[in-house]
C-alpha cells in the first residue's frame, strides 16, 4: 500500500504514532441526514430475530483457539466500563461492545461514511413534530423484541431512564460527568435540581417514548444526536424507584442518590464489572490489564442484522516494544490504529495480510493548560510551538504515513478536504524558529533575569540552560511536560531539551502512568494551584461523526472532562455557538464558520497540533474484514470481522 499524500498544511510527509488517547468528538463525511418533515411519521421495518437459546457451557481453553478474538493495545485501560467517568481509547472499545455505543443500541446509528441514520433493529417507527413555539419532538416506537443480556425485555422505560439518570444532579454529585439530555426542553431546570421533572422527556407506553428539543437549541447541525440515547437497565440501576411521566414531563418517584452512589462507588460493582448490557458482548472479567468479553446471546444484530462471529473477545495490554512480534507470532490477532511507520513496514513485510488503513479523524496534539501556569499566556504557547521541529515526528515516528497540520484538524474531515487550500493560506504556520519564539516570549511577562528587574538578554542564552527567563516576581520560566506515548515523547524531549534553553525556558519531561496523565489533564482544573504539576501533555485526539468543539473549548464548559484546559475566548465562543446553530442541510454555511473557528483557534493555539496521519490495522493471517473507517473503529464493526 502506498504511503498516502495528505493535502495537509505542510508538504512534508511522515509516518504516524500516538494513537488516539483521549476523547474528543469526530466529524461527519456527508453531514447528518436532513430532518424529517414536520408532523410526518417514518415507519421502519419490523425486524425481529428468533428467541436465542443461552449458550451451552464450553471448554474455554479450546474455545480460545477456535473463536476468540485477541486484541492488543500498548497502553493500560482505566477499568471504568460504564459511561460517565471519561475514558481513554482502550476503555472506550469495551464500553461500546458492552453498551452498544452509537452503532448498536441507540435509535440512530453511524454509517461507515459518518452519516447518522435510523437503526431499524432498534426503531419500529419515528415521528417528528414541531409545536407553535418551535420545540421539536421526536417520538420513537422501539421494536418489541429487544432484550438485555439476561433475557429480559428492553423497553421504552430503559431509554427514558438513561436521559433522566445521566442528567440528574444526583449522578453529578456521585462524581459522574454526562451531557446526555443537553438540548432537550427543561434540561437546565432538571440538571440543576430546580425541577424534579424533565419537561422534554416523556414515557408514553411500554415501547414508545418521546424527546423534545428546546426551540432555543435549534437549528443544530447534528440535531439527531440530541435524541439518540442508549438504553439503561432499570432493574440494575434503580430497581426500587419508579419513573413517572405526564404531560409536564418525566421524572423519578423518589430519590435516586443512593443508587447513583452505589453504581459510581461500589468496589467491583457495575462501574467496573457491568452485569446486564445491551451490546453485542457481555462482561466476563478484567484482571492484570486483560479484559474478557463473551458474546451476548440476546443481541439482535448490527444495523444490517448481522451477529458477531466471535464467542469471546480478549483485549489486553501488550508491551510496545514487542507488540508486532506478538502479532507475527500469532499471540494476538489485531493491533488496531497503528501509526508507527517502522511497525507498519514490519507487518507488511511478514506473511500477514496487507494492513487495512484509513485517514485519521483526529490528530496527534500537545495539549496546553490555558488557565494556569506559564501556558495561560498565548505568547508562551506560541513560543513553545516554535521550539519543536515537528518533521522529526513525521520522519522518526510516522515514517511517511502522515502530514503536518496547524489547527484542530483531522485528515478525514470533509470540511478540511473542502477548504484545505484556503485554510493553508489563512493560518499562521507552526515551524521551528528560535528567534520567533524569543519574540513571543518578549511579549509575555517572562522578560527578566533572576532579579525580576534586569531585562532578559537573548545574547546570553547557553545550550546548557543555565540562563533562564523570569517574571517580575523572580520566578523562572519552567514547563513540566507529561508524555503519554513513549515514541512521540522521546522525539519531543530531544527537540525541547535542545531548543528551549535557547529561549530561556527550562523544560522538564516526565512519562507517568497513562491513568495519571488523564487524571491530571481532565481533573487538574479542580486542584489548587500548588497541587498541579504539568502545563503541557503530548496526547492524541479523535473526533466523532459529530464534530462539535463547543464541549471542549467553550467558556461555559470549563470543568473536568470538557474544557479541561480552561480556554476562554469570547470570539471563539461566538464561533462555536454559530457553528452549532447551522441547519444540518446547510453544509456550506457550516464549513465557512468552521473555517473561521480554525483560524481563531490557530491564533490562540490552546494545543500544538503535531500531525494528522493514516491509521493502520495490523492483523494476522487468520483474520479478515477489518474494514474500519475514519468514523467506525474495529469494535463498531465487530459483526463484520471473522477468522478463517
Amino acid at each position: 500500500m502506498k504511503k498516502f499524500l495528505v493535502l495537509l498544511l505542510a508538504t512534508t510527509l511522515v509516518s504516524g504514532l500516538l494513537a488516539g488517547c483521549g476523547g474528543n468528538d469526530p466529524i461527519i463525511d456527508d453531514g447528518p441526514p436532513p430532518a424529517s418533515e414536520t408532523g410526518t411519521e417514518t415507519p421502519v421495518a419490523d425486524v425481529t430475530t428468533p428467541e436465542p437459546e443461552p449458550p451451552a457451557p464450553e471448554d474455554t481453553k479450546s474455545n480460545v483457539a477456535r473463536d476468540t478474538f485477541l486484541v492488543g493495545y500498548a497502553a493500560n485501560m482505566n477499568g471504568d466500563f460504564i459511561w460517565g467517568f471519561g475514558n481513554n481509547a482502550y476503555d472506550l472499545s469495551i464500553k461500546e461492545l458492552l453498551h452498544g455505543g452509537n452503532t448498536y443500541s441507540a435509535p440512530y446509528a453511524v454509517t461507515p461514511g459518518g452519516e447518522f441514520v435510523i437503526n431499524p433493529m432498534i426503531v419500529k417507527s419515528e415521528t417528528i413534530e414541531t409545536d407553535a413555539d418551535g420545540n421539536k419532538t421526536y417520538t420513537f416506537e422501539i421494536q418489541s423484541d429487544l432484550k438485555w443480556s439476561d433475557g429480559s425485555g428492553i423497553t421504552a422505560e430503559d431509554y427514558v431512564l438513561n436521559v433522566l439518570w445521566s442528567a440528574s444532579p444526583a449522578w453529578a454529585e456521585a462524581g459522574a460527568v454526562s451531557a446526555n439530555g443537553y438540548g432537550l426542553l427543561g434540561y437546565n431546570e432538571y440538571r440543576t435540581g430546580e425541577s424534579d421533572v424533565f419537561a422534554g422527556v416523556k414515557l408514553i407506553n411500554e415501547h414508545t417514548f418521546s424527546l423534545t428539543i428546546d426551540a432555543e437549541e435549534l437549528p443544530y447541525f447534528y440535531e439527531v444526536t440530541y435524541v439518540s440515547p442508549l438504553p439503561m437497565c432499570k432493574a440494575t440501576y434503580v430497581p426500587s424507584i419508579a419513573i413517572v411521566s405526564s404531560d409536564a414531563g418525566a421524572g423519578f418517584d423518589g430519590d435516586i442518590s443512593a443508587d447513583c452512589e452505589r453504581i459510581a462507588s461500589t468496589s467491583g460493582g457495575e462501574r467496573y464489572a457491568p452485569t446486564v448490557v445491551s451490546g453485542p458482548y457481555t462482561f466476563v472479567s478484567f484482571d492484570n490489564q486483560i479484559v474478557t468479553l463473551q458474546k451476548n446471546p440476546y443481541f439482535k444484530g448490527d444495523i444490517n442484522g448481522k451477529l458477531p462471529y466471535f464467542e469471546y473477545i480478549v483485549q489486553q495490554t501488550v508491551p510496545e516494544e514487542t507488540d508486532v512480534d506478538m502479532l507475527l507470532a500469532g499471540d494476538i490477532d489485531l493491533l488496531p490504529a497503528e501509526i508507527q511507520g517502522e511497525k507498519i513496514e514490519r507487518a507488511k513485510a511478514g506473511d500477514n495480510p496487507p494492513p487495512s488503513s484509513y485517514l485519521r479523524n483526529g490528530c496527534g496534539v500537545m495539549r496546553m493548560v490555558c488557565n494556569w501556569g506559564p501556558t495561560a499566556d498565548a505568547n508562551v504557547r506560541w513560543a513553545i510551538a516554535c521550539l519543536v521541529d515537528r518533521t522529526q515526528l513525521l520522519d522518526q515516528v510516522l515514517g511517511g504515513y502522515g502530514g503536518l497540520v496547524d489547527a484542530e484538524i483531522g485528515a478525514a474531515q470533509w470540511m478540511y478536504q473542502l477548504k484545505e487550500r484556503e485554510l493553508r493560506a489563512a493560518l499562521t504556520p507552526i515551524a521551528l524558529n528560535i528567534d520567533k519564539a524569543n519574540e513571543y516570549l518578549d511579549a509575555s511577562e517572562w522578560i527578566y533575569e533572576a532579579d525580576g528587574s534586569t531585562p532578559f538578554d537573548v545574547s546570553k542564552v547557553t545550550a546548557d540552560g543555565s540562563y533562564l527567563r523570569h517574571n517580575a516576581a523572580g520566578e523562572a520560566l519552567i514547563i513540566n511536560h507529561a508524555a503519554a506515548s513513549a515514541p512521540v515523547g522521546e522525539v519531543l524531549e530531544i527537540e525541547f531539551l535542545k531548543n528551549t534553553p535557547l529561549a530561556g525556558i527550562k523544560y522538564n519531561f516526565d512519562s507517568p502512568d497513562f491513568d495519571l496523565i488523564l487524571s491530571e489533564w481532565y481533573e487538574g482544573i479542580t486542584l489548587p494551584d500548588d497541587e498541579r504539576t504539568y502545563s503541557t501533555f503530548s496526547m492524541g485526539t479523535g473526533f466523532t461523526a459529530a464534530y462539535d468543539p463547543y464541549w471542549e473549548w467553550h467558556t461555559d464548559w470549563i470543568e473536568p472532562y470538557y474544557n479541561s484546559g480552561g480556554l476562554s475566548d469570547p470570539l471563539l465562543d461566538e464561533l462555536m455557538v454559530a457553528m452549532r446553530q447551522v441547519d444540518g442541510a446547510d453544509k456550506a454555511k457550516f464549513v465557512d464558520i468552521w473555517f473561521d473557528f480554525q483560524v481563531r483557534w490557530n491564533e490562540l493555539l490552546p494545543a500544538i497540533p503535531l500531525y494528522s496521519n493514516e491509521y493502520f490495522n495490523l492483523y494476522n493471517t487468520t483474520v479478515k474484514s477489518v474494514d474500519t473507517t475514519p468514523f467506525l473503529d474495529w469494535y463498531e464493526i465487530i459483526c463484520d470481522i471473522e477468522k478463517f
